[in-house]
């Protein structure tokens, strides 16, 4: 019998009473692999428990509803209504990725040396993709492993991430030295290459993969820094219009916006500030989305 079953993961710095009850339970407390984060859990669970084909499974973090300001009866909701998807997406607000050409572009900024990384992966595992051209936008980006599929988009996650671990476990093989390498994640150099790299390999699946449907909640829904906001729709939207038709002059629009990106962020908050009537009022409208996804 097909279902719902979305899980939010255990972690061993959070407390049970954290998590929503309304969500099942997927205990990682142990921590057995903490180089994996959340991964580990996951990649258990898909290795070890029967999927039933017709079944939706999430797997969501302790942070999903600091992160989305959904609750789980919203998420249950969401993904009833989208029955007929093979994956549906509740990933946080993607304004900061929705300035670049994709997540992995997007990636190299704050992660440097990711793009090259995972190219040599792509093309290591007979996939080789061209990073500088593929585009990704709302339709199929996702983060923190914010997507609740069927088991046939899990069976294609896992073959590519089992692919990844695989390389990163090998001593020998010198792009696991690479995706071991830490790097630059909130100041510090904790955490190794190999979980940014993870973390897109579901946007690279459906990106490149129109077989998957996919059905997207909000994609823009933000809790802070919403002068973000209109120049990231606008991006979006020209780079949908571009993979839709093939225009070339929606790109050369994406660039131009791209690139007066952080101007035009300024412009939208000293002009809220000062209280511009029109900019004032899409300020306003788009800070009670995160309100209005509250009481959903």
């Amino acid at each position: 019998m097909s279902g719902i079953f979305l899980y939010q993961i255990l972690n061993h710095y959070t407390k049970p009473a954290d998590l929503d009850p309304g969500f099942l339970v997927l205990d990682n407390a142990s921590n057995e692999r903490p180089d994996w984060f959340e991964y580990w859990p996951i990649r258990n669970f898909l290795l070890r428990e029967p999927l039933d084909e017709e079944s939706f499974y999430g797997f969501l973090s302790p942070k999903f509803k600091y992160k989305t300001n959904l609750s789980a009866a919203a998420a249950y909701k969401f993904v009833e209504q989208s029955s007929t998807a093979d994956v549906v997406l509740l990933s946080p607000s993607i304004h900061l990725t929705a300035y670049h050409l994709n997540v992995f572009k997007f990636g190299n900024t704050v992660h440097p040396g990711l793009l090259k990384v995972a190219d040599r992966f792509f093309r290591h595992i007979g996939q080789p993709t061209n990073l500088h051209a593929l585009v990704t936008t709302s339709r199929n980006e996702v983060y923190s492993n914010y997507m609740i599929g069927k088991p046939r988009f899990w069976k294609a996650w896992l073959e590519v991430t089992e692919q990844l671990f695989a390389v990163a476990e090998s001593a020998q093989d010198a792009l696991g030295v690479e995706l071991r390498k830490r790097t630059l994640y909130r100041g510090n150099n904790r955490v190794e290459m190999k979980i940014f790299i993870m973390e897109r390999i579901a946007t690279w699946i459906l990106a490149r993969d129109s077989h998957f449907v996919v059905r997207v909640r909000d994609p823009f829904v933000a809790r802070s820094r919403i002068y973000k906001l209109p120049g990231a729709i606008a991006c979006d939207a020209l780079k949908i219009a571009y993979v839709t038709n093939g225009r070339e002059e929606y790109k050369d629009m994406f660039y131009l916006i791209s690139r007066l990106g952080k101007s035009l962020n300024w412009a939208i908050r000293i002009g809220a500030l000062l209280g511009f009537r029109p900019i004032r009022a899409c300020v306003t409208a788009l800070s009670s989305y995160w309100e209005k996804t509250g009481k959903s």
